[in-house]
C-alpha cells in the first residue's frame, strides 16, 4: 500500500462519465512527475524484488491489482491561505488537532485498512505520513510493516536524490532520507 497525504491536483484530473473508477485510479494515482520518482524509490528499496517483478513501473500496468495506492485523507483536502486562495493540505500534524480530519482518517483510510491482513507493506510518502502510520500501528488500528520514503514530488528532488544515495545530506530533513532509505532497504529485504 503506497500512502500519501491527500489526492493532489494530478490525481484529480477530470474523466468522462462511464470510465471505470479503477481505471481512473490506475491512470491518476501518483501521476505527473511523482510517478517516475516513486518507481525509482520503490525499486531502490527492493519492493520490485519482493513482488517478483522487474520494476515497480508495472504496478501502474499489469500488476496494478498487487498494490493499493491511497491517501490518509481519501478526499482532496485543501487549506485556505490568508489571501483567500486555497492550497493542497500538507501538514499532517493538523490531522490530530482537527475532529473533522481525524474522522476523515478513521472513516476512510483506517476503515479501508481493516480489510488487510498483517502481510501489508505500507510505503509512507514523507515523514508526516510515516509518523501517522506508526501512530496508527501503535494504537493497533492498522497492522503490517511500515517503511518511510521521501515524498516523490518533483519539488523534492534534492531529498529524492539523497534518499537514492546520489547526494550527501544537506540538513536534518535530508538525514531523515538517509536513515529511512537504509531502514526501508533492510526491512524490505527481510520480507
Amino acid at each position: 500500500m503506497i500512502v500519501g497525504i491527500t489526492p493532489g491536483n494530478s490525481q484529480l484530473k477530470g474523466e468522462r462519465v462511464g470510465v471505470e473508477l479503477r481505471e481512473i485510479k490506475r491512470k491518476n494515482a501518483f501521476a505527473g512527475n511523482m510517478r517516475p520518482n516513486l518507481i525509482n524509490i520503490l525499486d531502490y528499496i527492493g519492493v520490485n524484488n519482493v513482488l517478483g517483478i522487474e520494476s515497480c513501473r508495472t504496478l501502474w500496468e499489469e500488476d496494478f491489482d498487487r498494490v493499493d495506492m491511497t491517501s490518509l485523507l481519501k478526499e482532496a483536502t485543501y487549506e485556505l491561505k490568508k489571501d483567500g486562495s486555497r492550497m493542497m493540505f500538507k501538514d499532517v500534524k493538523k490531522i490530530a488537532k482537527s475532529e473533522k480530519l481525524t474522522a476523515m482518517l478513521e472513516e476512510g483510510f483506517v476503515k479501508d485498512c481493516s480489510r488487510y491482513e498483517n502481510d501489508v507493506l505500507y510505503v509512507a510518502c514523507g515523514p508526516g505520513v510515516y509518523d501517522v502510520l506508526k501512530g496508527l500501528k501503535e494504537e493497533k488500528k492498522i497492522t503490517g510493516t511500515i517503511v518511510g520514503i521521501t515524498h516523490p514530488s518533483g519539488a523534492n528532488m534534492g531529498r529524492i536524490q539523497c534518499y537514492l544515495g546520489k547526494v550527501e545530506p544537506k540538513d536534518q530533513s535530508y538525514l531523515w532520507c538517509v536513515e529511512k532509505a537504509k531502514e526501508a532497504k533492510d526491512i524490505v529485504s527481510s520480507l
